[in-house]
């Protein structure tokens, strides 16, 4: 286990994981204000956020682009055991060609913490013939005085989108690609990033 302090000077944190298989421990710093980006690809990964220090405000955002038979396995963890914070966690995930993928969220308010907003959104978007999906989140509410909440959604794109394209020339091939530019490019524009990130978040999900 890799043992994480984010310290309240950092603001932004962009990573990409693959080919990799890891549990970190992440402990958000007194008053810090984090962004998170991730890209993971075919990997087995596990976060553990710690969040034991008050006035923590930490903002995740995972992308999995899964294809070519690639298996990803993400779970997060996050323990709230201090007052005042906020944790968001957005997981995105785009499956196709026999890609595997399991996502498991949990979210544990301790009895006792008061002013807490925690939020672990799941969402994965099938492009092809996906081999296995499984979206879990999980909540687990000790204390009255806290905003939380969990939500997961499968979609599947609309095959007359794919004969469309496919009927003005595109191979199968090409035109999943298509979709796959145009829905990061989308996800992308939820993320806040600068046109610098952008590109550097871009090159990592090649």
């Amino acid at each position: 286990m890799q043992k994480i302090i984010w310290k309240k000077s950092e603001k932004n944190i962009l990573r990409k994981y693959e080919n990799d298989e890891d549990i970190f421990q992440i402990i958000p710093d007194f008053d810090s204000n984090i962004k998170f980006w991730a890209v993971i690809k075919n990997s087995q990964i596990s976060f553990n956020f710690d969040i034991q220090n008050e006035n923590a405000n930490v903002e995740c955002y995972f992308l999995i682009p899964a294809i070519e038979s690639q298996t990803v396995k993400l779970d997060i963890i996050t323990n709230f055991k201090a007052n005042n914070t906020k944790v968001w966690i957005n997981v995105i995930a785009l499956a196709s060609d026999n890609a595997s993928i399991t996502l498991d969220g949990n979210l544990h308010i301790e009895s006792g913490i008061k002013n807490v907003d925690a939020k672990l959104y799941e969402e994965t978007l099938l492009l092809w013939n996906a081999k296995y999906i499984s979206l879990i989140p999980w909540l687990r509410v000790d204390s009255p005085d806290v905003k939380a909440s969990h939500w997961a959604k499968i979609q599947r794109i609309n095959p007359e989108r794919l004969f469309y394209m496919q009927s003005r020339g595109l191979s199968p091939e090409k035109a999943i690609n298509m979709i796959i530019n145009s829905y990061s490019e989308q996800i992308v524009d939820k993320l806040w990033l600068d046109e610098k990130w952008k590109e550097e978040f871009y090159s990592m999900l090649q």
